[in-house]
């Protein structure tokens, strides 16, 4: 059951992309540091809006 759960989740270590979502008018659910080497990083949501989202920017 976690590994589901985690499959709808994003870990975004990125600053420009997390600037981006939000631009597209998405919201993270946290923003945290990774307890391992302190990397600031933002969890968001995979919705169908955020698929779009990244897309865009991937492309």
């Amino acid at each position: 059951m976690i590994r589901y759960e985690a499959k709808k989740y994003f870990y975004c270590y990125d600053a420009k992309m997390g600037k981006y979502l939000k631009k597209c008018g998405l919201d993270y659910i946290t923003m945290a540091k990774n307890r391992y080497d302190d990397s600031l990083f933002t969890l968001w949501e995979k919705t169908e809006e955020f698929e779009l989202a990244i897309s865009s920017y991937n492309q």
